[in-house]
């Protein structure tokens, strides 16, 4: 059983509606089939209303059974049975039979009897017991018994009773039928079947009954939406947007909205198609694509395109056909529309326009040669104006129209004698330029660039002179103007020390005066600019290119040493840079600092590292003296000590200063002889390290004095360190202690 969500009453599951107050049950959306959240109104998956109480409002109570209104009561005898209330008819005692009565059924309303609402003050009569039967007269005494007489039952009380019960049951019947309740049962009979607009109104006629308003806008909502499916069905596209759009969120009616629209425009289009094809277009156009609009639109084109080209309207027909375009390839025809109206155009001698037109044409037909014999046209009319620049640049256009080509030299020709009248000789020679080989337009090109540069060159404007004369040709002596031209500003340059332009105009200058000279001179300044700047290798190139001059090829051996040493091979940097004469100087780069400097390093780079002791000759030597007169007898003994001690090595590291010197360290740990004692027949010996520090180096010393009489010597990869003290006993005896020990790196 399932629970009434408006009354509470219990309803049989397949039931649709309460049993008890006609509420339509609804658990799940009718149209997505989402499951109702409780308490809301609307289907939270597509919308739809539901029409049923919210869950948190209370549920009335059933109403109770209706009863019939009574009869108004009818005088009747005292022994007659009173009528009962139509609520409930009493049967008539056996012992007092009677006519039957009208059988019930045909006093009976339409409906139950329970489904009367009674008015609010009624109160049902308290019902009347029937009348206790009347006993028969007693017999006289000694009578005999009489037969009983036959029972005869009252007439009119009868049909007066049966009168009132027809007019209750008629009173009954009126007030079911007028009742919210029988309202909107028939309204639900009507939505069932189908009648929504009759539903809607008798919705509304029930009032406030159940859920009668919510129930009357569904029902509003699918007569709108069916009302549209059957107008698009029957071709009102404008009456079935009106309904679709009246039925609002239901189901797809904006869709179906926005179709009847569409498809509107579409049968406008195609009634239009014959007797307004503009209006028929515009109506396509707002179809978009539905069905073959697009095809139809594009056919629809096309024929106004070609009848406007027909008429000769040939903008109105290109419109047309950029129209078309954009569905289907048109671009010949348009190119054949461009082509006509150019071909109108020059006829009307719109010859710009034309121009427009046949180029917009592209390489439809001659639109290439149209176009030349359009400015070949322009030129023509430029020429009787005498507006000679216009037209050598229109005949130039014009390409290998006729005699265009040379009709352009003849404008060109014509112009710069006026710019050379005028005193324009520049412009002037550049319009004689133009000229080419017309007439003897060269050679003036020739004279007034020769000109130009003569001035130039007066007004020591070297570069304008240099540039002029070179474009004189062979006119008079330009070249050797040229010269001169170049030459005066490679001397500026040199003033100025831009040695690398001045090396260029020199160049340029040739074999005029010193020319060659000084380009020696440059080069040498240019190799000495770009070796103060370090830049080795192109100072190798300018010392190269400058031969014996000067000390060129010392310092070409000094850019070979900085440019090996770069590469990391000190070995032959040192070996170049021992063959630079010490003589060799240059202000502003320090040729023999450099020149020790990788010497010293490339020693210092084999010499560094740690060293091992490889032998040992140590020794004590005792020298006694004794005197007897005259005579005097040395005695010498000698203790040696050849084993290696350990701990003995010299090791050897270096840093490189700013200032091109070197700080060298080394230590050094060696064996000594410290004492002997004749007595004691002893030697105290023992190994001492020592670090010395030479800062500020600029060559690696042949002999180090490592302090406390301890000298350490390099040669050839070999550490040799020497030891030596004296020791005085007393006046007659001393001793001399004295170690060498030879270090050498170990041997991979």
């Amino acid at each position: 059983m399932k629970t009434c969500l408006k009354c509470g009453a219990q309803f049989a599951d397949e039931a649709m509606f309460c049993s008890n107050c006609g509420f339509k049950d609804i658990q799940f959306c009718p149209e997505c089939g989402k499951t109702r959240v409780p308490g809301s109104l609307f289907c939270t998956g597509c919308g739809k209303k539901y029409y049923t109480a919210p869950e948190g409002e209370a549920a009335p109570a059933a109403p109770a059974p209706a009863v019939e209104a009574a009869p108004a009561p009818v005088a009747a005898p005292a022994a007659e049975v009173a009528p009962a209330p139509v609520a409930e008819v009493q049967p008539v005692p056996e012992a007092v039979p009677a006519p039957a009565p009208a059988p019930v059924a045909e006093v009976q309303p339409a409906v139950p009897v329970t489904e009367v609402v009674p008015p609010a003050n009624y109160q049902p009569a308290a019902p009347v017991p029937p009348a206790a039967p009347v006993p028969p007269a007693a017999a006289p005494v000694g009578a005999p018994a009489a037969a009983p007489a036959k029972k005869k039952f009252p007439i009119v009380p009868v049909i007066i009773g049966g009168v009132g019960l027809m007019a209750v049951a008629g009173v009954a019947v009126f007030l079911i039928a007028t009742t919210p309740s029988r309202k909107y049962k028939q309204a639900v009979k009507s939505f069932d079947a189908g009648d929504y607009a009759q539903a809607a109104a008798q919705f509304e006629a029930a009032g406030n009954f159940s859920d009668a308003k919510d129930r009357a806008e569904e029902a509003t909502t699918l007569m709108h939406y069916s009302n549209g499916k059957k107008a698009f069905e029957d071709g009102e596209y404008d009456k079935a947007k009106e309904e679709f759009d009246a039925a609002g969120k239901y189901k797809d009616s904006k869709e179906r909205s926005e179709e009847a629209e569409i498809a509107g425009h579409y049968a406008k289009a195609v009634t239009l198609s014959s007797s307004d094809p503009d209006a028929a277009i515009d109506e396509f156009e707002k179809a978009g694509d539905y069905k073959d609009s697009k095809d139809k639109l594009y056919d629809l084109l096309v024929g106004q395109g070609d009848k406007a080209l027909a008429a000769e309207q040939f903008e109105k027909a290109a419109d047309y056909y950029k129209k078309a375009g954009a569905y289907k390839d048109v671009s010949e025809k348009l190119q054949n529309v461009l082509y006509e109206e150019g071909v109108k155009a020059y006829n009307d001698k719109k010859y710009e326009k034309a121009i427009e037109y046949f180029t917009s044409a592209g390489d439809y037909k001659d639109s290439a040669e149209q176009i030349k014999k359009c400015y070949f046209q322009l030129g023509e009319e430029a020429t009787a104006k005498n507006d000679l620049t216009n037209a050598a640049d229109y005949y130039l256009k014009a390409g290998n129209y006729q005699n265009a080509a040379e009709k352009a030299k003849e404008a060109f020709y014509k112009r710069a004698e006026a710019e050379l009248a005028a005193g324009n000789t520049e412009n002037a020679a550049k319009l004689f330029a133009e000229a080419g080989n017309y007439k003897d337009a060269a050679e003036k090109v020739k004279a007034a660039y020769y000109t130009l540069g003569i001035a130039a060159l007066g007004n020591k404007d070297y570069d304008k002179a240099a540039d002029y004369l070179k474009l004189a040709g062979n006119y008079k002596d330009a070249q050797s103007k040229a010269k001169e031209a170049y030459y005066n500003k490679a001397v500026a340059l040199l003033d100025a020390k831009d040695f690398a332009n001045a090396a260029e105009y020199l160049k340029l200058a040739g074999d005029y005066k010193n020319a060659k000279t000084l380009l020696g001179d440059t080069a040498y300044a240019q190799g000495l600019e770009a070796l103060k700047n370090r830049s080795f290798n192109e100072a190798k190139a300018l010392f190269t290119a400058c031969g014996k001059y000067k000390s060129a090829p010392e310092l070409l051996k000094v850019c070979d040493a900085e440019i090996t040493a770069a590469s990391g091979s000190l070995e032959d940097a040192a070996a170049l840079y021992s063959k630079v004469s010490t003589k060799t100087k240059v202000s502003g780069f320090d040729v023999q600092g450099r020149r020790q400097f990788i010497i010293t390093k490339n020693t210092l780079e084999k010499v560094k590292g740690t060293y091992n002791a490889t032998s040992n000759n140590s020794y004590v030597l005792n020298v006694s003296v004794y005197r007897y007169g005259r005579f005097k007898y040395t005695y010498r003994r000698r203790w040696y000590l050849t084993s290696l001690a350990s701990g003995q090595l010299v090791n050897v590291s270096y840093t490189e200063n700013e200032n091109g010197t070197f700080d060298i360290t080394i230590k050094a740990s060696y064996h000594r002889f410290l004492n002997y004692s004749l007595l004691q027949s002893s030697v105290k010996q023992e190994v001492t390290t020592v670090t010395k520090t030479l800062n500020n180096q600029k060559k690696w010393p042949s002999s180090i004095k490592l302090g406390g009489g301890a000298t350490l010597k390099y040669k050839k990869g070999v550490f040799t360190l020497s030891y030596s003290k004296n020791q005085k006993v007393s006046k007659s005896v001393k001793n001399q202690f004295r170690s060498k020990v030879t270090y050498k790196k170990p041997t991979a």
